[in-house]
């Protein structure tokens, strides 16, 4: 099934809902509830994920027409190709280490799993190439992901490796007749994508039986999807691999095995990090509330970058998309109709440049910085980037390996990638295609 004219005009409806309410509350002079703020944001959050599903169907119709094999019946009815994958893998595990398990019963499971198996490939069963399970995982997970989708992406057969850029520009001369012409030695460059790796692991008391199993595979791949695309985001966005008043906890000192904040450590600076730190006269302390302006303030600090709108892209938290509902300029979807073309997470654009809502973009305290123990007072952000001039690496999607601890009798499952990130001119601290306004007030 593909996305519609009346998939688009239910979307569209959604948001203008939340506009209509937005604006019928600022007429009236009664500026929303913090409460009312949640609820909006929870409705922007709905809006979002059905573009998302919409988005999704219409991949699998592209790409064979229907949803992925699923088990017609038996214990495993309903279930996919990567959900026995999961499920295999644990079976692997146990049978590696099987003290006190009942062998008979790891039989029984495997005759089972590799008959559910059979049943959605078509005789494949067992043999089932782990390429594909990884490619359907890996689908799944980018859909879900706001930021990476918006840059180029590049496959990294080796680690580090080298980009090939664009030549450099050739010189013209006034020709003359019967001479040879001036000749330009053209300059070239290069860009080095330098993977790192994420790493999480996950362990769960679990006793062998299968029906058990069952009810965890649905519950394992939705968190598996879920998580690793909220981690992609957050590093693209907000990578920084200082260790004391990082821009995510400013006022203090973290380290890279430190719960929900070590990943920012990963290796590479995010997209914030260059206008915050790198080159900071790309950042503009707005200290106001928002604003027609301050969306031109920041496309101007991009010169040339911020020509065309294709190449641009604006990113913001969610706070701060629904303060701008009232800004004139800001088009939402009841403006731009049914036949417009979105980016994935996109609910507005200015000036025909999109404007992406990630719950990556946290608010920060008025120097545009994330305070450790909480902000003094909670500012708006508000992003721009020209897409074209960063690059998205991938070294390994994800992989999935499923141990057994035989003392703690725990089920252990690791998950990982590796992926870079970088700029495209190579000198951060003179880079003009990236730009934050930061301290936008009166958000919450």
């Amino acid at each position: 099934m593909t996305i519609g004219t009346q998939d688009l005009e239910l979307i569209r409806k959604e948001v203008a809902g939340i506009r209509e309410f937005y604006n019928a509350r600022m007429d009236a002079d009664i500026p929303p509830l913090k409460e009312e703020i949640g609820r909006i944001a929870a409705q922007v959050a709905g809006v979002q994920e059905m573009w998302r599903q919409g988005e999704k169907e219409a991949i699998l119709a592209k790409y064979g027409g229907r949803e992925r094999p699923r088990v017609p019946y038996g214990k495993y009815q309903g279930l996919d190709m990567l959900d026995l994958a999961y499920m295999r893998s644990l079976l692997n595990a146990q049978m590696r280490k099987p003290l006190g398990l009942n062998p008979h019963m790891l039989e029984e499971w495997q005759a089972n799993l590799k008959a559910a198996m059979d049943s959605t490939t078509a005789g494949a069963g067992d043999e089932l190439a782990p390429t594909q399970e990884a490619a359907a995982l890996w689908m799944d997970v980018n859909l879900e992901t706001m930021l990476a989708p918006l840059f180029s992406r590049v496959e990294m057969p080796t680690n580090p490796f080298e980009v090939p850029l664009q030549l450099g520009d050739v010189d013209w001369y006034p020709g003359t007749e019967n001479l040879a012409a001036t000749s330009t030695a053209l300059s070239t460059a290069k860009q080095t994508l330098t993977a790192y790796e994420l790493v999480g692991q996950v362990p769960w008391s679990l006793s062998l039986d299968e029906d058990s199993i069952i009810a965890m595979a649905a519950e394992v791949r939705g968190s598996l999807i879920r998580n690793a695309a909220q981690v992609i985001d957050d590093v693209l966005l907000n990578g920084d691999n200082t260790t004391t008043n990082n821009i995510n906890a400013d006022g203090a000192t973290i380290s890279k095995t430190e719960a929900g904040k070590g990943h920012w450590l990963l290796g590479f600076d995010g997209l914030v990090h260059l206008p915050l730190v790198d080159n900071t006269g790309q950042a503009n302390n707005h200290d106001a509330a928002v604003s027609d302006d301050m969306f031109n303030e920041m496309r101007a600090k991009l010169g040339k970058y911020g020509v065309r709108p294709s190449e641009l892209a604006y990113i913001t938290d969610v706070n701060t998309y629904i303060r701008c509902l009232g800004v004139d300029n800001f088009r939402t979807m009841d403006k731009l109709g049914p036949n417009a073309t979105l980016l994935r997470g996109q609910l507005g654009a200015v000036e025909g440049i999109p404007v992406i809502v990630s719950e990556q973009m946290r608010l920060a305290d008025t120097d545009g910085k994330v305070t450790n123990g909480g902000n003094t007072t909670d500012t708006g952000r508000l992003l721009m980037a020209n897409r074209s001039q960063w690059r998205v690496g991938f070294r390994r999607e994800l992989a999935i390996e499923t141990d057994r601890d035989i003392q703690k009798r725990q089920n252990i499952m690791v998950v990982s990638m590796r992926l870079a990130f970088v700029e495209r001119s190579g000198s951060r601290s003179s880079a003009t295609h990236t730009a934050l306004q930061y301290n936008i007030t009166g958000v919450t």
